[in-house]
């Protein structure tokens, strides 16, 4: 059983013991209260909180150390009388010590006698990470967050409530993490103020934002399909959130949302040509841009921009969106936005849409689509005037996931590569298909697209039919992995759902004609299996 330890040095003068504290005629520092407490939400148990108040304004460090480490850290410039910060960084199973320093503006200082803490174990249902590779002088610094977005017995019951948003080390040991109550933790990532964000499974209505102690900030929720109010949350008139969402330089929001209309004349079939038509309820993704209050700024409905008649496979699946849009309409997931980036210099976003096998750019100002990146294949005018060249060697990608920048201007993409081909012609098989990493560059004014990079699978062979990430980052210039849901039978083959062991991994390589992997962490154990929908490197737990 655990048990915290609470210390309380209240009223005490602390000069005599005071670190680089001068002598003479100055007066030295003193400290009224001093207290080091477990955290009190327990959703972070990986964290305490340092009070301390001083005579004067003064700047906390931080000294925290175990009996393998230690190490300071600063969390505010600021100079205040009353302190309250967190301890963050701390691993489970083990005593820590924390000493608090406080300085003021005339470089007087003074510190806290040390205090222990004491962590929890780790929940028994989290998963144990292996590391394969790590080359801490070639990686990008800091630390890896990312969700855990199912676990599987080995009879295949899974748990698909209560998933955490993890941190981990290079060394892959967990150093906080954040377990919701009665909902799952879907594409968390750190906001521009230093909090945590996430959106909510079951449901694709909700973004819910935390500080590192877990304590909720703000909610969003969207009213377009639900049946009721959320307390305290901010309510935004759209019918869902969905997959990922962007802040903008402005301070608003761009969200994934989506409508249901019904098409008339639309497919039955994505192999059969000359299957009937009938009306379909068909779901289309809407880019909304809402105010930090929830207000509705603006929207981009994919019904208006792209061809509603186009299907690449998987754009009549039902399963997506049978609980938000009821079992009833049997509603066809026709584009399946999963990741938008905003373009400042045009005001414009870039979507991946892989249920249309395609990347688009659309300006906010006028509405307009402005390329496709993708396939070829069964667009008709005039969409099919805005289909990027293929220059060089190039390979189109396939179901995607996570479209992102790197420096050169380009873009990065997560490459599931299901089916590698369009209706009505044959898809690739299970056993012979991979994913990959791809950067492509655009060339706005000639409509080329060329392929300079690419991590797959030459250089290593590994496919995820579903789930994804790819981030490039700019100290290291390496690039972050997330094969985010692998699944293969006993041998290594890919095999499906039914049959087969799914499992993850994030891997880290330089971003090189032939890259060199720098970091690989696996998420495989015997009894259990995995996912991860999104993975990214953070520089510090601080804000």
């Amino acid at each position: 059983m655990f048990c915290s330890r609470i210390f309380f040095l209240g009223m005490v003068c602390l000069s005599l013991v005071s670190f680089g504290c001068s002598t003479g005629s100055q007066t030295p520092l003193t400290i009224s209260e001093a207290s080091l407490i477990a955290n009190p939400n327990p959703a972070v148990p990986l964290a305490a909180i340092m009070r301390v108040t001083t005579d004067v304004p003064t700047k906390l460090t931080l000294n925290i150390s175990d009996a393998e480490q230690n190490w300071s850290v600063t969390p505010s410039q600021v100079m205040t009388l009353n302190h309250e910060v967190p301890v963050l960084g701390l691993k489970s199973e083990r005593t820590y010590n924390v000493i608090a320093v406080l300085e003021d503006m005339d470089g007087r200082s003074i510190e806290t006698p040390a205090q222990a803490f004491e962590t929890p174990p780790l929940p028994n249902t989290f998963p144990t990470p292996t590391i394969n590779v790590r080359d801490p002088s070639r990686m990008e610094p800091g630390f890896t967050l990312f969700n855990v977005n199912g676990r599987w017995e080995a009879d295949g019951t899974a748990t698909l409530e209560n998933l955490p948003a993890v941190v981990v080390d290079d060394q892959g040991e967990f150093i906080w993490y954040y377990i919701p109550d009665g909902h799952r933790v879907h594409d968390v990532r750190r906001l521009k103020n230093g909090n945590m964000a996430y959106t909510v499974l079951p449901g694709h209505n909700q973004l819910i934002e935390i500080d590192m102690l877990g304590n909720v900030q703000r909610k969003f929720h969207m009213t377009g399909m639900a049946e009721e109010s959320i307390e305290g949350s901010i309510s935004v008139g759209t019918d869902s959130l969905h997959h990922d969402y962007v802040e903008l330089p402005n301070g608003n929001l761009l969200l994934l949302s989506s409508e249901s209309r019904v098409i008339e004349n639309w497919y039955t079939s994505e192999t059969d040509p000359n299957a009937p038509r009938s009306p379909a309820n068909v779901i289309g993704d809407v880019i909304v841009e809402i105010t930090q209050d929830g207000e509705i700024i603006n929207e981009w409905k994919l019904f208006d921009i792209l061809d509603p008649y186009r299907i690449a496979y998987n754009s009549t699946a039902e399963n997506f969106w049978r609980n938000h849009y009821g079992e009833a309409a049997k509603s066809k997931d026709w584009t399946h936005g999963n990741a938008i980036i905003y373009e400042e210099s045009d005001h414009s976003f870039v979507m991946s849409v892989p249920y249309q096998d395609a990347v688009i750019k659309v300006s906010m100002d006028t509405g307009e689509l402005v390329w496709i990146l993708g396939n070829h294949d069964n667009w008709n005018e005039p969409w099919s005037d805005k289909l990027l060249t293929p220059v060089g060697e190039l390979e189109w990608s396939y179901k995607h996931h996570a479209i992102t920048h790197t420096e050169n201007g380009t873009y990065l993409l997560f490459d599931n590569g299901v089916a590698r081909s369009s209706p009505y012609d044959e898809k690739m098989t299970l056993t012979d298909s991979y994913s990959r990493a791809v950067e492509y560059a655009v060339n706005e004014q000639t409509m080329e697209v060329s392929q300079p990079w690419v991590y797959g699978p030459n250089q290593e062979q590994f496919y995820a039919r579903y789930l994804g990430d790819v981030d490039w980052h700019e100290q290291r210039d390496t690039v972050l992995i997330n094969v985010g849901g692998a699944e293969t039978n006993s041998e290594g083959v890919n095999a499906p759902p039914a049959e087969a062991k799914r499992w993850a991994k994030i891997i880290e390589v330089t971003h090189t004609d032939e890259p060199e992997k720098v970091w690989e962490l696996d998420l495989q154990q015997p009894d259990t299996s995995w996912s991860i929908y999104r993975a990214e490197r953070i520089e510090s737990l601080y804000p």
